[in-house]
């Protein structure tokens, strides 16, 4: 899990430039996109640059001001050796959104995607 958490520049890393990006998958429940952990982080660190820190530790909006909401995103982890397979383990991500300014974010996302796994070679 620690792996998720390390922060990596996209654009230091190269991926844009080699195409390296989120693929799309056909599933029996439709089509999902599939993370790498670098987009991830990526997300994540977009994400909390939108936001101002107050004093008592809470967040708000840099847009309008408004007191931020977080919905808990459950991100399954497909490190398996085949095509939509992994170990069962799930992800949790924290995802901060502004009532005032955003949609509220559905509560599952896309699968992710470790270095070494199929989606992910």
């Amino acid at each position: 899990m620690k792996k998720l958490r390390r922060t990596v520049n996209l654009v230091q890393s190269g991926l844009k430039k080699e195409n390296k990006m989120s693929e799309k998958v056909k599933t029996p429940m439709g089509e999902v996109t599939v993370l790498r952990v670098e987009e991830l982080n990526a997300q994540m660190d977009y994400r909390r640059k939108k936001y101002i820190r107050q004093a008592d530790g809470s967040y708000k909006c840099r847009r309008c001001g408004f007191k931020i909401q977080v919905v808990s995103i459950a991100h399954p982890i497909w490190d398996g050796p085949f095509a939509m397979c992994g170990s069962g383990k799930v992800f949790n991500e924290a995802r901060p959104y502004c009532p005032q300014c955003e949609k509220p974010p559905t509560d599952r996302s896309g699968p992710i995607a470790p270095k070494g796994s199929y989606h992910n070679p």
